[in-house]
């Protein structure tokens, strides 16, 4: 899976530690597992060898949390083949948290000693070759066809899901190989240079040794950061590069980090050093020489590279706008789509969906509207309960009871983004923790100017209850699989998040239903507004005017408003879709499993399915879906 690893190293691992993630859970007695320190949930059982009847009708696993609980039995030649399958998977774990970057590996891990893995030398991971990726394609499909010579039939409930999981993921990958240079290291939204302070703010102290490492990795950002830079010329030399509108925006937010006085990372490394504890004065004052050297020396220049980088291409810019527009442009759209929003669904197919739902919101708002005239003046005057973050969260933990599963965790830490940082960074996020950790869970609030007028209750939902960490922390408690924390399924993750904030968290604030039912259709209306032009650029051939006049009618003429989308859409293509197609989706299955079940569906139910799943793609939460219905409507 080198590919991955390549896409991780260009994109930076932090992108999938603000995304979903798995923990390690109980082996069978069969297949050997390697435990994390944390007392799993869910409990695995087989009888031993010795006790397979005579007639050999096999072991049964008995498993705890419903949608594994299929009842089947296995022949000792069965659990044999889930044993050779656990090595499988077990190897294949530990060969990609040692061949990526030792970051991903601090932040996936706290104790990597506990998976059969042993800590590298701190390091940004394989340099990136996109001048050449046969290699990638190769490893792809052997890793493939590897993963096809176990007999499906004899491999657990959990192992088939896995299964499953990992072929389409790697069947997609395999048609991605040849679209490495469609994608840069550089975004306003997403890109390397808003991601590394992430990494030099979160990176976090357990042992002295990971000082020493730090401070390696911040002598070794000014090389990693060259690669990326020399791959950003490459792309430009192939006719690939950056719009001239998102270049300047990166550029601002270079010049942002270089000038910062502190520096925005130079507090907080000093903070974690004097709370640390065990270190003499001395120790903490070489340190801060150490680091001062690495951020003048190093990383600072490392920005300076990045500005003159993307100068020299706003120079000599090829970009050729939206995607469709290169050579085969349409096709690697098509795998961002899949890849981005989970969904299986063609482009088309979601063009004509998006716009029935646009419809549908702004019938709904107009006849809300008719009902109450002073309907859009009690949006815009309307006060949540409170302005405080814990509170929010507090009331949400007790309020979700009513439609979801108890949360399960409820410890967390909410932080505010650095002033520094303010302007490259979310409104907020949530950073996912270690899978070996469930505990350390940081919700992140960006107090910039630009989003004072964003509503903070519903952002809140999105970030902790019943957002990602009540979806993430539901999860780890199950105890799934550790190679699950491998893959990030952006549309599961994101789109529940959206479903929360759209579908709950107004009403859960207290709002009444009419004014709850307003903020969701106008919401959802923004976002798929922004799908839809994300389609007009990328896949219909939308330029400048077109996207302005499709966008006359909903945002007026506003210059700068019509910019920014049409930018964002290029340079960060599908980057909506994950949050709002997400979204489609679970709000599809529900409206499935409503018809199917009638008076037997249960809200709290089909939410602890869709959790206990977990994060992968829509179609085979969709197959899965069948069975569970199955089983509800006989109330088991």
């Amino acid at each position: 899976m080198k590919q991955k690893r390549q896409l991780l190293a260009l994109l930076l691992t932090v992108i999938f530690i603000l995304t979903g993630c798995a923990n390690s859970r109980n082996k069978l007695e069969a297949p050997s597992r390697t435990q994390p320190a944390t007392t799993p949930i869910s409990q695995e059982t087989t009888t031993s060898d010795s006790d397979i009847p005579a007639n050999n009708t096999g072991s049964k696993y008995d498993y705890s949390f419903s949608i594994y609980d299929d009842g089947r039995t296995f022949t000792k030649e069965q659990i044999a083949i889930q044993s050779d399958f656990e090595k499988f998977l077990h190897d294949l774990f530990v060969d990609e948290m040692t061949s990526s970057s030792s970051v991903s590996l601090h932040f996936s891990i706290e104790h990597p000693e506990n998976f059969d893995i042993e800590k590298p030398e701190p390091n940004w991971g394989e340099e990136l070759n996109y001048k050449d990726t046969s290699a990638n394609a190769t490893e792809l499909k052997e890793l493939l066809n590897k993963l096809k010579t176990f007999d499906y039939d004899a491999l657990t409930y959990e192992q088939q899901l896995i299964y499953d999981i990992f072929k389409e993921h790697l069947e997609d990958e395999q048609d991605a190989t040849g679209y490495l240079l469609f994608v840069s290291a550089f975004a306003p939204m997403s890109g390397l240079q808003s991601e590394l302070p992430i990494i030099f703010s979160e990176y976090d102290f357990l042992e002295k040794a990971d000082i020493d490492d730090y401070i390696a990795l911040l002598n070794t950002s000014y090389s990693y950061v060259k690669n990326m830079c020399d791959y950003e010329l490459y792309r430009m030399e192939k006719g690939f590069a950056l719009s001239n509108y998102s270049i300047k925006k990166i550029i601002e937010q270079c010049n942002e980090f270089i000038d910062a006085n502190p520096n925005c990372i130079r507090p907080i490394f000093e903070s974690k050093l004097k709370n640390f504890g065990g270190l003499t004065d001395e120790e903490i004052s070489a340190y801060m020489e150490q680091f001062d050297k690495g951020l003048n020396e190093q990383l600072i220049p490392a920005y300076k590279l990045i500005i003159t980088t993307l100068e020299t291409i706003e120079e000599n810019n090829p970009s050729k706008g939206g995607l469709c527009n290169y050579e085969n442009g349409k096709d690697f759209y098509k795998y961002l789509v899949k890849n981005n929003s989970g969904s299986d669904r063609s482009v088309e197919d979601l063009n004509k969906l998006i716009n029935d739902k646009m419809a549908e919101y702004m019938d709904t708002i107009t006849g809300l509207s008719i009902q109450n005239p002073s309907l859009i003046t009690d949006m815009e005057e309307y006060e949540y309960f409170t302005d405080d973050p814990s509170e929010m969260l507090d009331h949400l933990i007790d309020a979700l009871e009513k439609d979801f599963p108890a949360a399960t965790n409820d410890k967390y830490t909410i932080n505010y983004v650095p002033k520094s940082l303010e302007s490259t960074m979310n409104p907020a996020y949530y950073l996912i923790p270690p899978i070996d950790n469930p505990n350390r869970n940081n919700i992140y609030i960006n107090n910039y100017e630009e989003y004072a007028h964003m509503d903070l209750f519903p952002t809140i939902a999105h970030e902790g209850f019943p957002g990602h960490m009540y979806q993430t922390t539901y999860f780890y408690s199950l105890n799934p699989h550790y190679i699950r924390s491998l893959l990030s399924f952006n549309g599961y993750v994101e789109g529940w998040a959206k479903y929360i904030e759209l579908c709950y968290s107004y009403t859960y604030s207290g709002m009444d239903k009419a004014l709850a039912k307003a903020y969701e259709c106008n919401d959802a209306f923004g976002f798929a507004l922004y799908c839809l032009c994300d389609i007009g650029i990328n896949y219909l051939g939308w330029d400048y005017d077109d996207t302005a006049a499709f966008l006359a009618t909903y945002v007026g003429s506003d210059k700068d408003v019509i910019e920014e989308i049409y930018y964002t859409m290029i340079d960060e293509p599908t980057v909506y879709m994950r949050y709002y197609v997400g979204y489609l989706e679970i709000d599809s299955l529900k409206a499935d499993a409503m018809e199917a079940l009638g008076s037997n569906f249960d809200i709290k139910e089909f939410h602890r399915f869709i959790l206990e799943i977990g994060p992968c793609q829509f179609k085979i939460i969709q197959d899965r879906m069948e069975n569970w219905i199955d089983r509800a409507k006989n109330g088991n």
